[in-house]
């Protein structure tokens, strides 16, 4: 009986000294990711939805659209980018899409290609935006527009989404 308290004491330390361990991996883990977090540049400073009229985009406040609208959101000056070696910014945008039960109709990648390796004024876009043309299959309701901005330079990334409607 006493061999088997020792033998069973001994399981239990070894038991406790490993969860012990990985738990102080996990703090350590937590905390780089909350560095990360802190040093995060890239932000968006405001964004609207917005309709294009004559070349120009109108701020729609009220975010409801009729099938056959296309919905723009605009992001207005993101940033700090990352300079690259050859002085330039590398930016990539992605939107996305989702239905009032959350799951995403649309994506569209890669949005500014050979545009988003350019000189950013201040190292900040401006407007950059996304659109999606909703037609007449779009259910009324509820969707989800998710915008999210890549720094491919310092892998930062950034995201806005709000709710619009389609009536």
């Amino acid at each position: 009986m006493n061999k088997l308290s020792i033998i069973l004491t001994n399981i239990l330390i070894i038991l406790v000294t490993s969860c012990n361990s990985g738990e102080g991996e996990d703090v350590a883990s937590d905390n780089k990711l909350k560095e990360k977090e802190i040093t995060k540049k890239l932000l968006v400073e405001d964004y609207d939805f917005a309709v294009f009229e004559n070349n120009n985009f109108i701020t729609y406040n009220k975010a409801i659209y009729h099938r056959g609208d296309e919905v723009f959101m605009v992001l207005k000056n993101v940033g700090q980018f990352a300079r690259g070696k050859d002085s330039l910014n590398r930016a990539e945008m992605k939107m996305e899409i989702f239905d009032a039960i959350g799951q995403r109709i649309t994506i569209r990648e890669n949005l500014f290609g050979l545009r988003g390796h350019a000189d950013f004024k201040n190292n900040i876009l401006k407007k950059p935006y996304a659109s999606y043309e909703t037609d007449s299959k779009d259910k009324i309701g509820k969707y989800n527009f998710k915008v999210t901005i890549f720094d491919l330079i310092s892998g930062d990334s950034t995201f806005v989404n709000d709710d619009f409607y389609i009536e």
